[in-house]
């Protein structure tokens, strides 16, 4: 403490002397800033503090300038206790109505450390004299992770050596008991020091609409990245401040492998710490997440999946929540080829259907591509493994929103059953002109029917780096390595790149969700990149022929069990079904029928030939 107060007095009589708003520069004034800065020492200090700190201590050093003294200055000012916690985030974390997830960071050695809680909404510390609430934290050490690589840039400048390590405290607690729809004040930390305040405000009971923010691979690895990445994320906070949670489909930081970089998660932290400490965070680690240090695991706070915890590299990827009328589920696809790490996960997610069958909807959420356009993944050999596995897996639990990461680029994909496109399940779509790059197939915006297959869902990415559309040609020559036929025809709406960032505004309703994904330029300001619906209705319409005094009636459309047949004369007819691509499934000829069975018909659409002595009838049904 008497160090500190050193610290803050020395800092006074600095400023004196400097005269920063009414004096000119003065050498003399500024060397010894540069002296009094030589004698702190790092183990005071919290982690991101000192790197900064460090960084301006350096520069001045090298070019001792009045910009570089002021920068000094300035991070001498801003330098944290040790105590202090920092990368502080909250997760959602079961159920959304009454609990809440904190995690936070501080210097190893630094125990103790607790959450309080008051309902209302607050900047003033005095008001948490008596908190409503108080959940203290464990903690656990996160030893020698690797804090930074020479992609960083941070040997010029901070002066910090590539592969340095520093060992942390990461600390989790779980806030239990909350009340539903309720705007809450929170703070962590420990008696003699706290974090900023944050807050958040807990769910609605039952089905209300609500909204998210959708971003997918920041992957920011230096200053000028994490610039495009915050940019992004800024920009959405100030349109849609009142999101009821952010969901990210992963790859938060760039370096992976055991020489990762823990400074990159310290700047997804602590360049955003304004949106996260106020907005719940629903996390999913990506390929670039995943490291023997297993750093996402001690940064995000969500629920914990038994076989997820047990076999996968970095744990914390798999978790499920209802939000509103919509069950999400989070999906870690990157321990695919781990044995049985997909059957386990196929089993838990027919449990969280089966525990919630009332829903409206159903939303998956996770990195690795199902399905995509990009030159760069498309006919990746992982990616075919986790589709071949887990599409059946989409069709039988009726995935309706498939939220992706990892390619890179804007894509709108189906709705999707059986690896074929059903048609007739979008309308309200506006042809425009074709563009090789940004609009590929020339479709904006529609309304996509998820009634019967899965609508797959990638809104580009949240950073600097982009990948590239395949055409048509290039489509069709890799069939063989994708095991997708006619694959091109799956790209049902926008498909493209224009090089920007992007977020997504996501409107769940009882009856719709309304997607809007804006293009972030480097000024912060927007534009609407694309704005599609997604609804789920029965009334499909068949393709069936004009006749006049048909003989026959076929119901219901969708199908269940089976297909009604009534016929006004009773004769005898030839029926044929189709599975959607052309193949013959059912063949009922010189009958009179009341009835048919589809009982063992997989579901999807169908195209159903009948024909009598008087007619022919053709029409589309759904099987459910």
């Amino acid at each position: 403490m008497k160090l500190f107060m050193k610290r803050k007095f020395t800092l006074i009589v600095i400023n004196f002397l400097l005269g920063i708003v009414i004096y000119p520069f003065s050498q003399l004034h500024a060397q010894s800033i540069l002296n009094y800065a030589d004698t702190l020492t790092e183990s005071c200090y919290t982690v991101p503090s000192w790197t900064l700190f460090k960084r301006a201590y350096v520069t001045a050093s090298s070019s001792l300038t009045e910009t570089t003294s002021l920068a000094l200055t300035t991070a001498i000012n801003n330098l944290q206790p040790k105590a202090k916690p920092y990368n502080v985030g909250m997760c959602l974390n079961g159920d959304p109505t009454t609990r809440m997830g904190f995690t936070w960071f501080t210097n190893l050695g630094v125990t103790g450390g607790k959450v309080q809680i008051i309902e209302g909404t607050t900047n003033d510390s005095t008001n948490f004299r008596n908190p409503d609430f108080i959940f203290y934290a464990k903690w656990d050490t996160a030893k020698n992770l690797n804090y930074s690589v020479s992609a960083n840039s941070l040997s010029s400048l901070a002066g910090i050596t590539d592969n340095t390590k520093k060992s942390y405290n990461s600390n989790k607690a779980i806030a239990k008991g909350l009340k539903a729809n309720t705007c809450y004040s929170f703070r962590v930390g420990k008696d003699t020091i706290w974090s900023t305040i944050g807050h958040f405000t807990t769910a609605k009971s039952g089905s209300n609409d609500f909204s998210f923010i959708y971003t997918t691979d920041p992957q920011a690895q230096t200053d000028a990245m994490f610039t495009v990445s915050q940019t992004t994320t800024h920009a959405a906070y100030s349109m849609y401040p009142n999101a009821n949670f952010w969901l990210s489909c992963g790859d938060l930081i760039e370096t992976s492998g055991s020489t990762n970089s823990e400074w990159e998660y310290e700047q997804f932290f602590e360049t955003q710490k304004d949106i996260w400490l106020n907005n719940p965070l629903v996390p999913v680690g990506g390929n670039h997440d995943q490291s023997t240090n297993k750093n996402i695991s001690y940064h995000f706070n969500t629920a914990v999946t038994a076989f997820d915890s047990a076999k996968a590299t970095c744990p914390g990827s798999v978790y499920s929540f209802v939000y509103g009328d919509a069950l999400f589920m989070g999906l870690n696809y990157e321990n695919y080829s781990t044995t049985g790490y997909l059957d386990s996960l196929a089993t838990w997610m027919s449990k969280q259907v089966k525990a919630n069958p009332d829903v409206k909807w159903r939303i998956a959420f996770y990195h690795k591509t199902m399905y995509t356009g990009s030159t760069s993944h498309q006919n990746d050999a992982d990616g075919k493994t986790v589709r071949e596995k887990m599409g059946p897996v989409f069709d039988s639990l009726k995935i309706d929103l498939a939220l992706q990461g990892h390619d890179h680029l804007y894509e709108v994909i189906g709705p999707i059953y059986n690896k074929s496109l059903i048609t007739n399940m979008v309308s309200d779509q506006s042809v425009v002109t074709r563009d090789a790059s940004s609009n590929v197939k020339g479709l904006l915006g529609g309304t996509f029917n998820v009634n019967t297959g899965t609508l797959y869902f990638l809104n580009n990415s949240a950073g600097k780096k982009k990948y590239v559309p395949n055409d048509s040609t290039s489509m069709k020559s890799k069939e063989s390595t994708t095991g997708v036929t006619d694959y091109f025809t799956l790209f049902t709406g926008r498909f493209g790149q224009n090089n920007l960032p992007t977020f997504s505004n996501v409107n769940v309703k009882s009856d719709s969700i309304i997607i809007t994904t804006y293009s972030v330029n480097d000024d912060g300001t927007t534009f609407v990149f694309d704005k599609f619906a997604v609804v789920k209705k029965s009334n499909l319409v068949t393709e069936t022929p004009v006749l006049n005094n048909t003989s026959v009636k076929i119901w219901p459309n969708p199908a269940n069990d089976v297909l009604n047949i009534t016929q006004s004369d009773n004769e005898k007819i030839d029926l044929k079904i189709y599975s959607n691509s052309g193949i013959l499934v059912k063949n009922i000829f010189g009958s009179s029928v009341s009835q048919i069975n589809i009982d063992d018909l997989k579901n999807g659409l169908y195209i159903l030939k009948l024909t009598t002595s008087k007619e022919s009838l053709s029409a589309k049904f759904v099987k459910e």
